[in-house]
C-alpha cells in the first residue's frame, strides 16, 4: 500500500513555520492540530515535522515501536550541554544502566520516606509568610521544591544558594526558548545568549561541587566498603547511590555531575510549575477551592500530612492530576525515525523530527468533556479507566516515562495540603496567565497572589 505524507500549513521560504512556531508554539500547535488533523506536517529550521496527536500513534512511538524513535540530537544538543548523558538525555545501554542504578532511589516505599522533609521544607516556608502578604508563588514554589530535591535526594542544603540556583536555571531556561533566526544559524556561533548559557551552567555546577563537598564531609560513601561491592543500602539518598558507584569504578566525575544536574533541574522545575497552575487555578475556581479545603479540614484535622494520609486526599490529587492535565509543564516530548514508519495511515520517512505534544493532546475534545474547564472532580476511576493511554501523559510514557513520577506526585499533593491547611492563596490580577515554552512551560510573568490565613 502507498502511504502518502500529511498534511500541514503553507510554509514560508527558508524559515518554513519558524516565526509562527515562534511566536506562540502552544497556539501554533493547537491551531495546526486542529486545521490538519492527528499527524500533520510543517518545517521548522530546514528540518521537517511532524505534530502526531493521536495517542494511539502516540504509543506507537513511545512504546510499540519505540526502538524506532530516538531522542533527537538536533533538539537534544543544547539540553546535552547542561544536562550531559544524564537520564534525561542519554540513550540506549549507558541509558539502561544509570536507570537500573538510580531506580532504587525512587521505589514506592523510598519515596513515602521522603515525605518527612517535604512537608519540613514547606513548613520552614511558611514561616516566612504572613497574614495579608503579597508573593510571587512561582518564585517560592521554585524555591521550595528545590530545597526539597536537594534535601530528600542528595542529603544536602542549599544553604542560601536557592536564589542563585534560580536565576541560574532561569538564564538556562531561556535557551530553549524558540527563536526563528537562531534555528538558521549554525551550532557554535557565540551569541550574547549562548555566553550567558554558559555563565548559568558554570554557576549551576559550583552549586552541585558544593552539595558534592557536604555529601564527603558528612557521610561518605554509604554502601560502599572499598571492595568495589556496588550493593545498595536502606538508607542511601541518590547522591550517595552514585557516588558509591563512581567510587567502585562503573561510572565518573563527570557522569555524577550530568545525574546531579538532570535531577536539579528536572526533579525541581516541573513540580514547581505544577504547584504554580495547581494554586493558580484554585484561586480562579472558589468553588473547587472550597472543596479542597473542605478535604484537607476533614483529613488532617490541624495535623500536618504525612505519606499514610495521601492515599485519602482524593480531592487534592484530583487537583494536581487537573492542573497538569491543563498546564502540563512539558509541553511535548521530541522524538527521531531511524527507518521509516507509518503512523496514523501517514507515512513517515526516516530521519523525521516527530513532536508529541502533551499540550494539545490533554486539551482535545474528543477526550475531555469542556477540555479548557477546570474540573478537577472529572478524574474518576471509571473515566481514567476509559480513557485512552496516551491522551494522558505529563511525565511521558514507555520505558522512558519519567523515574521522578512518583517522587513528583506525592510532593505536589504534601505541599499543597501543607499550605493549603493554613492559607488560601488569592490572586492579585486574576487575568489569564502569559506563558514562555522553553524546555518546560513557564508564566512569562511573576504569578503574585495576596495569602489569606484560613
Amino acid at each position: 500500500m502507498q502511504y502518502q505524507a500529511p498534511p500541514g500549513p503553507a510554509e514560508l521560504p527558508l524559515f518554513g513555520s519558524a516565526v509562527e512556531y515562534a511566536e506562540d508554539p502552544l497556539g501554533f500547535m493547537e491551531e495546526t492540530a486542529s486545521r490538519y488533523g492527528d499527524v500533520a506536517r510543517f518545517e521548522l529550521g530546514g528540518r521537517e515535522v511532524y505534530l502526531v496527536t493521536d495517542p494511539e500513534a502516540i504509543g506507537r512511538v513511545l512504546v510499540s515501536n519505540k526502538e524506532n524513535y530516538r531522542k533527537p540530537d538536533s533538539v537534544d544538543r543544547p539540553a546535552g550541554e547542561l544536562l550531559g548523558a544524564g537520564l534525561l538525555t542519554s540513550e540506549g545501554e549507558h541509558w539502561r544502566e544509570q536507570r537500573g542504578r538510580m531506580q532504587p532511589a525512587f521505589y514506592r516505599d523510598k519515596v513515602a520516606g521522603y515525605a518527612p522533609a517535604m512537608v519540613e521544607r514547606t513548613e520552614d516556608l511558611l514561616e516566612s509568610w504572613h497574614d495579608g502578604q503579597q508573593l510571587d508563588v512561582h518564585r517560592d514554589m521554585a524555591e521550595l521544591t528545590l530545597h526539597i530535591v536537594v534535601d530528600a535526594l542528595f542529603g544536602a542544603d542549599l544553604a542560601g544558594m536557592e536564589r542563585a540556583v534560580g536565576e541560574a536555571l532561569q538564564v538556562a531556561g531561556e535557551q530553549f526558548r524558540p527563536d526563528p533566526v537562531l534555528m538558521a544559524l549554525p551550532d557554535g556561533v557565540p551569541t550574547p545568549g549562548e555566553r550567558r548559557y554558559q555563565r548559568a551552567i558554570a554557576d549551576l555546577e559550583r552549586v552541585l561541587r558544593d552539595v558534592l563537598r557536604q555529601h564527603e564531609r558528612g557521610t561518605g560513601v554509604e554502601g560502599n566498603d572499598g571492595d568495589g561491592d556496588t550493593e545498595s543500602t536502606e538508607d542511601e539518598t541518590l547522591l550517595s547511590i552514585l557516588t558509591r558507584v563512581r567510587d567502585a569504578g562503573l561510572i565518573d566525575d563527570e557522569q555524577v555531575r550530568d545525574e546531579l544536574m538532570t535531577m536539579l533541574l528536572a526533579g525541581h522545575d516541573t513540580t514547581a510549575l505544577s504547584l504554580t497552575y495547581a494554586w493558580y487555578l484554585l484561586s480562579k475556581h472558589p468553588e473547587r477551592e472550597r472543596r479542597f479545603h473542605r478535604e484537607l479540614d476533614r483529613v488532617l484535622d490541624g495535623a500536618v500530612p504525612t505519606a499514610e494520609d495521601v492515599p485519602e486526599l482524593a480531592y487534592t490529587q484530583q487537583v494536581v492530576t487537573e492542573s497538569m492535565r491543563l498546564y502540563p509543564p512539558v509541553y511535548s516530548l521530541f522524538r527521531e525515525s531511524s527507518e521509516a514508519d507509518v503512523l496514523g495511515g501517514y507515512h513517515v520517512p526516516a530521519d523525521t523530527l516527530l513532536f508529541l505534544p502533551q499540550w494539545v493532546v490533554h486539551r482535545d475534545p474528543r477526550f475531555y468533556d469542556a477540555p479548557q474547564e477546570f474540573r478537577p472532580e472529572r478524574w474518576t476511576p471509571d473515566f481514567e479507566a476509559a480513557l485512552p493511554t496516551y491522551a494522558y501523559f505529563p511525565f511521558g510514557g514507555g520505558p522512558r516515562r519519567c523515574i521522578g513520577n512518583e517522587f513528583a506526585t506525592m510532593e505536589a499533593t504534601l505541599v499543597l495540603a501543607t499550605v493549603g491547611s493554613r492559607y488560601e492563596l488569592d490572586l492579585v490580577d486574576d487575568g489569564p496567565l502569559d506563558l514562555a515554552p522553553s524546555l518546560t512551560v513557564h508564566p512569562e510573568n511573576p504569578v503574585e497572589v495576596t495569602v489569606r490565613e484560613r
